[in-house]
């Protein structure tokens, strides 16, 4: 009887712990599946539907999307729910986004107890910035990515190495920007030695190393989005901002100096990051997951800049997350859930922002449409102060040929 009272109670938490991440996965972006699609979701859903009727294999011998970059499986997603209606392609990207957030707990487990398991995942499924993926249709690449990403780090953690490998070449057929994951296999099998997980790292490396030939192979990848000295240039001094965002999620850099609150933030961030650091300078986790951070924003330093660039924060955010974790392990205590909920609290504002600033594009994009060519004023391009910070700007939403002067 005392067995199975014990097994029942262990169950009653378990479903207890899964509620609580998925309502912290979906309730803060709610209001996201109200916007409407932007022109480059617009342009993907229809580029994609077109190609695939054509030819069913296409996404793997043609470059789509605004980048020109080649990513086949994100593309059979676009394909599977274009035209459905924009609520429904919201909803695609936030039920991913619950899926990865579960993931990530069971990773995290791993690594850590119970309790800054619990915490670390529902830190990360809060995480502010990633109102962007979860809110614009376009960001399933980086979600997808990041599944696959998790996918293989917990295949690591099994010995699965073959499963390790699949999961990791299925990563950068989401988006290229997963390169950095053989890097994150080395320094987990480095530090925590999972069963065979140097053959998981050694498997993985070689599959993202055939996938991203071929993807070089076919991607006519846009200038903009290179890593030319002259971007890694321009973008080396703004990494310790999304870093302090990564650690303190309701620190808005993008008007950083332009903004008095955006001052503020950052002078109470740093006070946190202090503290974290503080509390979490002698733990193993902690070191891990910064580390992983580090690893994860390789391959996108050169473009945080462009837009804001939060939808290239959500694989670096799970390494933060496992610092966290690592914290709330050395240092429990209240505030553990007062600190998340603050969190969560930023991220319902920020996906109610980043809502009414879709609704405004959208409408500003209808009334453009309907104006005959040469009466269409183009307009200013935002300043980073005037977006919603985490919300689409005019610079990935709005199309510029509708206000190109008449031949």
């Amino acid at each position: 009887m005392g067995v199975a009272g014990n097994a029942g109670l262990g169950d009653a938490a378990s479903l207890n712990r899964s509620a609580l991440l998925l309502a912290a996965a979906l309730v803060p972006y709610l209001p996201l599946v109200g916007a409407p699609l932007l022109v480059d979701e617009r342009v993907l859903a229809f580029e994609v539907r077109k190609w695939i009727s054509l030819d069913p294999l296409s996404p793997w011998h043609l470059p789509l999307g605004g980048s020109f970059t080649w990513r086949p499986l994100t593309a059979y997603t676009y394909w599977l729910d274009a035209g459905a209606g924009p609520w429904v392609q919201h909803a695609t990207n936030l039920m991913l986004h619950a899926l990865t957030v579960g993931l990530a707990h069971g990773w995290l487990r791993r690594h850590l107890a119970p309790g800054p398991a619990l915490a670390a995942a529902l830190m990360w499924a809060v995480h502010a910035s990633h109102v962007a993926t979860a809110g614009w249709v376009a960001g399933r690449a980086d979600l997808l990515m990041t599944l696959f990403a998790l996918l293989a780090l917990r295949a690591q953690a099994d010995g699965r190495s073959w499963a390790c490998g699949l999961f990791a070449a299925a990563a950068i057929l989401c988006k290229e920007t997963g390169a950095a994951l053989p890097l994150l296999l080395v320094v987990v099998a480095a530090v925590t030695a999972p069963p065979r997980g140097w053959r998981s790292a050694g498997l993985a490396s070689v599959a993202v190393a055939a996938a991203m030939a071929w993807t070089l192979k076919v991607a006519t990848v846009h200038p903009d989005y290179l890593p030319t000295p002259a971007h890694v240039g321009r973008a080396l001094p703004a990494l310790p901002l999304y870093a302090l965002e990564l650690a303190v999620p309701w620190f808005q850099p993008a008007g950083l100096f332009e903004l008095s609150r955006d001052i503020i933030g950052a002078s109470l961030a740093l006070v946190i990051l202090g503290g974290m650091f503080a509390a979490g300078r002698n733990s193993v986790g902690f070191a891990l997951g910064w580390a992983l951070a580090a690893l994860a924003l390789l391959p996108v330093v050169h473009v945080l800049p462009n837009d804001g660039g939060q939808w290239y924060l959500l694989l670096p955010s799970l390494g933060v997350a496992l610092a966290w974790g690592a914290v709330a392990q050395a240092r429990p205590g209240r505030w553990v859930q007062v600190f998340i909920g603050f969190c969560a609290a930023v991220t319902l504002a920020e996906s109610m922002a980043w809502r009414a600033a879709a609704l405004e594009i959208d409408r500003v994009i209808s009334a453009a449409a309907e104006l005959p060519a040469e009466e269409r004023e183009p307009p200013q391009r935002q300043r980073p102060a005037d977006w919603p910070h985490r919300g689409p700007s005019f610079c990935c939403g709005l199309p510029y040929q509708l206000f190109e002067p008449p031949p």
